[in-house]
């Protein structure tokens, strides 16, 4: 296996137009989404397989996300399935926007409630209805009111949130 570096951005850049390499973002689709690097393939780290990576030829992998450290994650992962990856992007996506790189965003393309917008509608919408059958069936129902609490807790604290893949699904603005 190859040994993995961290390439600059000025490296991705040259090999990315010389279609050397397979520029891989482990970030989740609401971020890729909202920008991204043009040519990038998304592959979030959340539900991230080695094996289910891109293979072309003779182009090497080479992972990036926001700063550097979910595809330093992504690395030995990689590693371990013996999937050869070439290195990640140093700095991410800041560094690289931060050198006035090119980026894309779906964000002017399109229109309506964003994907943030329909989580907090949604999560507002089933508490209120969690408390509305509480009164008129009993207390059990603030379980539903709970378990959306847990929901939003557990995305904030980890980035991840099912209801955001829906809505991203359904074709909501990312941001």
């Amino acid at each position: 296996m190859e040994k993995t570096v961290n390439w600059t951005v000025d490296e991705v850049e040259a090999a990315l137009a010389k279609g050397e390499i397979i520029l891989i973002d482990v970030r989740e689709p609401q971020e890729f989404h909202a920008e991204r690097i043009p040519g990038a393939l998304l592959y979030p780290l959340s539900d991230f397989d080695p094996h289910k990576l891109p293979h072309s030829g003779t182009k090497k992998i080479v992972l990036h996300c926001k700063s550097g450290g979910r595809s330093g994650q992504a690395l030995p992962m990689c590693q371990e399935a013996g999937v050869e990856v070439a290195g990640h992007m140093e700095g991410g996506i800041l560094k690289w926007i931060a050198a006035g790189k090119e980026t894309r965003s779906d964000l002017e393309e399109k229109k309506g409630m964003s994907v943030p917008q329909a989580v907090m509608a949604l999560g507002s919408a089933m508490v209120l209805i969690s408390m509305g059958l509480s009164m008129a069936f009993g207390p059990v129902w603030l379980l539903l009111g709970a378990a959306v609490s847990f929901m939003l807790l557990q995305a904030a604290f980890t980035g991840f949130c099912p209801a955001a893949r829906f809505f991203l699904a359904l074709g909501f603005r990312p941001a």
